[in-house]
């Protein structure tokens, strides 16, 4: 199947509104996706026409040992189910970290103002680091999104202001007590080994194998390991804006019968 169940739009960091992002499904004609904004369900409910193939969802910022993960979030429906009410809480805690940051930038000799960063947003519910990275190219201070992220950003950066997160245990238990399945966003992004096996335990029920920063033999590390412990698999392009790569992946259709199970 073609498929892809990890697309961001303008109501969280993406560049296209979604809108655009639906055309584009309908234009590479995705049998099943899932539009996965940063903590909000923003981009729903879906056109009549695209119901059919696609599963709620998102994508939650949290915590883990000190770092930063990304849970998946599949089959989240309703605003008022209790991780939603806890990420418009957390939603609250963004803004008043991005006036830290900028404050940082500001001590940095980098000239950046809340309405920069608004301005790159677009519109979106929630503020984060991307927004800011353009806010920084946009203004000349960075030649590409990538230094902004290597110079200032990234969670040891000179500009970086650590957010006080849901724990990743208490996001798994959330997504549970609303109706949903959580999945470990890009894993090969855990900073420690063992970190996957610790979410594990915490209760999430998948991992997300194939994503631009997992090669083949990393496809196949994850496989295994979702076939070992009996977790579900998952994939899709993390799509921010355009590139050379167009959304939509080749998936393996037992394993998308899995998750409908799960979500339905």
């Amino acid at each position: 199947m073609l498929i892809d169940l990890h697309m961001h739009t303008t109501c969280s960091d993406g560049v296209w509104p979604k809108e655009r992002l639906f055309d584009e499904v309908r234009a590479r004609r995705l049998e099943l996706f899932c539009v996965s904004d940063h903590d909000t369900l923003a981009a729903y409910p879906m056109p009549h026409d695209l119901e059919g193939r696609s599963i709620p969802g998102l994508e939650v910022d949290s915590e883990h040992d000190g770092h930063t993960v990304h849970v998946l979030a599949y089959g989240v429906r309703d605003p008022a189910t209790p991780l939603m009410q806890a990420l418009t809480q957390q939603r609250t805690a963004r803004e008043e970290r991005m006036l830290q940051m900028i404050e940082r930038l500001a001590g940095l000799g980098l000239s950046v103002s809340l309405d920069d960063v608004r301005a790159q947003a677009k519109g979106a519910s929630s503020l984060g680091r991307p927004h800011l990275a353009r806010a920084l190219l946009e203004r000349g201070h960075v030649a590409t999104l990538q230094e902004a992220f290597d110079r200032y950003l990234a969670d040891e950066g000179t500009g970086f202001v650590p957010l006080r997160r849901l724990t990743s245990t208490e996001i798994v238990e959330l997504i549970e007590q609303s109706g949903g399945v959580s999945v470990v966003a890009h894993p090969k992004r855990l900073r420690k080994p063992e970190h996957l096996d610790e979410l594990r335990e915490a209760g999430v029920r998948g991992v997300e194998v194939v994503h631009p920063t997992a090669d083949a033999a990393t496809e196949r590390e994850l496989y295994d390991y979702a076939e070992r412990y009996g977790l579900l698999a998952t994939g899709g392009t993390d799509f921010h804006f355009p590139t050379d790569r167009p959304i939509g992946i080749t998936f393996d259709d037992a394993h998308v019968a899995r998750l409908l199970d799960a979500v339905t």
